[in-house]
């Protein structure tokens, strides 16, 4: 599992601010790790997702390694995800019109071409979701 890690200099406001950041997520019951280096000189907590209650001690970390992101009362590291190479096995009508989409917008990459298929692939899924609840709805209106 990845996990998004903040690493504070070991002083004593920092471990203040690693005692509050323990509560917070004491009080919503997530797990956090806390350890620190081997020679003390700094705090690294850990967890699936930080929760920081105050966003100018993210400016004051010495490593973050993940994303930030803003919640109401307080702010959520998010690890970094990186992408997975996935092997697909395509049929060979599919690849023929791969090749096609791809000739006719050449300044793509598959890799693009590719994103941009499954992205409207699901909206068409959705809205054809949609339009199957809709009538459901209208009928009950009228």
């Amino acid at each position: 599992m990845e996990l998004a890690v903040l690493t504070l200099e070991n002083t004593v406001a920092n471990q203040e601010r690693s005692r509050q950041i323990r509560d917070l997520h004491k009080k919503k019951g997530q797990t956090l790790a806390i350890r620190f280096s081997e020679e003390l000189t700094h705090i690294i907590l850990e967890a699936p997702c930080l929760y920081i209650p105050v966003h100018e001690w993210l400016d004051e970390a010495l490593v973050i390694e993940g994303i930030v992101k803003k919640s109401t009362d307080y702010y959520e590291l998010h690890p970094r995800t990186k992408g997975k190479t996935v092997n697909l096995h395509l049929d060979s009508e599919l690849v023929a019109e791969l090749e096609l989409i791809r000739s006719l917008v050449s300044s793509k990459t598959q890799q693009e071409v590719l994103r941009e298929l499954f992205v409207r692939g699901m909206r068409s899924y959705l809205a054809e979701k949609e339009a199957a609840s809709s009538p459901i709805s209208a009928k009950k209106e009228h």
